[in-house]
């Protein structure tokens, strides 16, 4: 950080270069409060005034000063600067880019599935609400964020001051609930952002195996594991401008071919649509749903270091939009041409030609998993770094202190290559909680609302109950059925064609 960024701190506090006040200031206004009142701190977040929005951090936080570029007028500094305006950004664009990203993925070649075990409208109906429940809750969790950050300026919080320090999710959970859910959010947060990473590295392994099948998955995600560490390099989400446009770019062309190949394809006349076919399978879809639109646990970290935090809930809501036009069309196109195929093969890709088109996107699958990995790993890096009490630094330092956790979530990956059980688990647990229940503890019992109640039921219910019965089910089926540290987990089946039974695959290629 430069002395005359340093010295601004003693100044008045209508210095425009000071970064702590500045950060705050921008999103920590609300309406009919008083700054000064000691029970700011216990108010429910109301939406931020539109006055609090319009200015901008000279250097947000969690951004280094030493990235900053001087311009002297040399080529290098020229070529440093286009850098940054490719890499680094915290426009409400950037985070979009970011929550698109994060939100949607390998869950595309899982959608076909999700919908012949609900059907068409179930599918349609869940999808839809699954979607803007995620949307509704990260409303909240951004105000939840502005009024932490506020409270912090009003009581001279050490953390406002310190311009390395990245809000994480249990931090504001333990300042607006208490001790008990800081240690159970934490949990949570650890527990699905490690599935997540890891989830990157198997369904890699996976894709790749597809393509070539002359090294087993486990070698697969061995070598992925090794390419995907790099990432941890990357100092914070503010730096992930290009990241994501690739990440956004491949998951566009992957969904879009489904959708087109299976359009164009159209239904053969023996294609059968009989779902919901049991009521496992049809809590099965709803768990994959949930799962698809999850990811809460690591947003606080990317509004932390945007330019203006309480505008990433605009972010979300374009993303929402947006990511509607690959998971719908892909899902609906896939299971009218496919229809009850879809059950029988969780990774749809099989049930598509193997043709360089498909193999260029599976190659695109692994880019964008290999984006989502650093999306799910961000906030673990910054949660790592404060309880080694090294989040101030030397950015090298930190980045090779984030190693490990690369190195141990490989090891998961390893050891537990059951992509669809584990995702199911994620969906249960990890999304039920950190995007639906764990918010609502705040919400609900401060403001009384009637709308949080019902989603607390309805997702404990879907997600936690049985949906949580049936993937943590669907898990140990897997463990028995295959070992652990499995050298190629379902090599025998991955990338076939699976039929119902009764059904033989020529009779079906046959008839197109």
């Amino acid at each position: 950080m430069s002395e005359d960024v340093k010295s601004s701190r003693t100044r008045t506090s209508t210095t425009t270069v000071e970064i702590a006040a500045d950060r705050s200031s921008d999103v920590g206004s609300f309406a009919n409060e008083d700054p000064g009142s000691s029970s700011s701190k216990s108010k429910c977040p109301e939406l931020v005034t539109e006055e609090s929005t319009r200015t901008r951090p000279n250097v947000p936080r969690g951004y280094s000063a030493s990235h900053k570029v001087v311009e002297d007028g040399t080529t290098k500094t020229h070529i440093k600067r286009m850098w940054q305006k490719l890499t680094v950004g915290g426009t409400v664009f950037d985070g979009f880019l970011l929550a698109a990203s994060q939100e949607v993925g390998q869950a595309i070649l899982a959608l076909p599935m999700a919908f012949a075990q609900l059907g068409f409208a179930s599918g349609i109906v869940f999808e839809f609400f699954f979607a803007t429940l995620a949307l509704y809750t990260c409303v909240l969790l951004v105000q939840m964020h502005a009024q932490f950050r506020h409270d912090l300026k009003v009581t001279e919080d050490p953390r406002h001051f310190d311009e390395y320090y990245i809000a994480s999710y249990h931090e504001i959970m333990d300042h607006f609930v208490g001790k008990w859910l800081k240690y159970f959010s934490m949990a949570v947060v650890w527990f699905n952002l490690i599935s997540l990473s890891t989830v990157q590295i198997i369904a890699s392994a996976s894709n790749l195996y597809l393509i070539s099948d002359s090294v087993n998955k486990r070698t697969w995600a061995i070598i992925i594991g090794c390419v995907f560490t790099p990432i941890a390099f990357v100092p914070t989400f503010r730096h992930y401008r290009m990241l994501s446009i690739f990440g956004i770019l491949t998951t566009t062309y992957i969904s879009w071919y489904m959708t087109i190949t299976a359009a164009v394809q159209g239904p053969s006349e023996n294609t059968t649509y009989s779902a919901p076919s049991s009521f496992e399978q049809f809590m099965l879809g709803i768990v994959a749903l949930l799962f698809t639109y999850g990811g809460h646990t690591s947003n606080i970290e990317v509004a932390d270091v945007m330019n203006n935090p309480a505008s990433y809930d605009r972010s979300y809501f374009w993303s929402y939009l947006y990511v509607f036009t690959l998971t719908m069309p892909n899902a609906v196109a896939a299971y009218h041409t496919f229809g009850d195929l879809c059950l029988y093969n969780s990774n749809a890709i099989a049930l598509y030609p193997k043709t360089p088109a498909r193999d260029i996107g599976l190659v695109f699958m692994v880019v964008h998993e290999a984006v989502a990995f650093g999306l799910f790993a961000g906030p673990l890096f910054h949660m790592w770094e404060k309880f080694l009490h090294i989040h101030n630094r030397p950015f090298v330092f930190r980045a090779v202190c984030r190693v490990p956790v690369c190195g141990f979530m490989l090891f998961l990956a390893v050891a537990f290559p059951f992509f669809g059980a584990i995702n199911a688990v994620i969906g249960a647990f990890g999304t039920s909680f950190g995007e639906n229940l764990i918010k609502q503890c705040y919400f609900s019992f401060k403001a009384v609302r009637l709308i949080n109640w019902l989603i607390v039921i309805v997702v404990g219910f879907l997600g936690v109950g049985y949906g949580g019965y049936t993937s943590i089910k669907s898990f140990i089926a897997q463990i028995n059925e295959y070992e652990v540290f499995a050298e190629c987990y379902q090599c025998d089946i991955d990338g076939k064609l699976h039929m119902p039974p009764g059904v033989d695959a020529d009779d079906v290629s046959e008839e197109g």
